[in-house]
């Protein structure tokens, strides 16, 4: 039995899209109605076409022309679909592509979290998770001219060889004299300390060094639970940074 045209548009099609083509050209976050069009074609979206020195001026193609509204640009984009990135811990919600962040900041299947901000300095240090209990090891230790380099690991007296982690981890760097940033997310490795050393391959991220006071560079340490949710409201690093002990 055939379709008509009616029916052939509700139905859903998996495809593959590039994402990076429905990112801005202005600010490269995800294009999203109302959608503006240049007489040639191009499109920008609202807010970004409001930051233009020239309004009246295409960003792309430097014409003189008049913007109008592009609904049909609009109703493509709130076409495409994408997955939460939780779907891995449950989350089967799948929302349009320039909404997606939107809806993972406040997903109740993200990991929870624990965070943790600290001065860069060598050495190592033990933080306690109040509410979970458990003790993680933060070890920041000489790497050459690299700077320093870092680990973090689960202290866990039964920890095995090939255990699995329980957490992943997101360190984020910044130093506010220099304006550096930058940031490494790995798996959290559960270690005994046999023998009361640490393995060698267990350093997992670097930052650099800092010339000026070492109270201008931080690091924030996320420690997340992969087999818990995240709580709906509240922020979740404020509320784990004020019971750290």
């Amino acid at each position: 039995m055939e379709q008509s045209a009616g029916q052939r548009s509700s139905v859903a099609t998996i495809a593959t899209v590039d994402l990076e083509v429905l990112d801005r050209t202005v600010c490269c976050h995800p294009l999203k109605p109302p959608v503006l069009q240049c007489g040639v074609g191009h499109v920008i979206c609202s807010s970004c076409h409001g930051k233009l020195p020239d309004k009246n001026r295409c960003h792309v193609c430097a014409m003189d022309t008049a913007y109008n509204r592009c609904f049909a640009v609009e109703q493509i984009l709130r076409s495409i679909l994408v997955p939460c990135r939780n779907a891995g811990y449950g989350c089967d919600a799948k929302t349009a592509y320039h909404d997606s962040d939107s809806h993972e900041d406040g997903c109740p299947h993200a990991p929870r979290a624990r965070a943790f901000d600290l001065q860069v300095q060598e050495g190592k240090r033990v933080l306690r998770d109040v509410d979970g209990g458990h003790l993680f090891l933060v070890d920041v230790a000489p790497a050459g001219p690299a700077g320093l380099a870092g680990a973090v690991l689960l202290l866990d007296p039964h920890a095995g060889a090939k255990a699995k982690p329980k957490f992943e981890c997101h360190v984020a760097f910044h130093c506010r004299a220099t304006g550096w940033r930058s940031s490494s997310e790995f798996p959290v490795r559960s270690t005994a300390l046999a023998g009361g050393s640490l393995p060698a391959d267990c350093y997992a991220f670097v930052v650099p060094r800092v010339a000026h006071p070492p109270t201008t560079a931080s690091i924030i340490v996320s420690v997340y639970d992969v087999s818990k949710k995240r709580p709906r409201n509240g922020d979740i690093r404020q509320h784990l940074k004020s019971r750290v002990n």
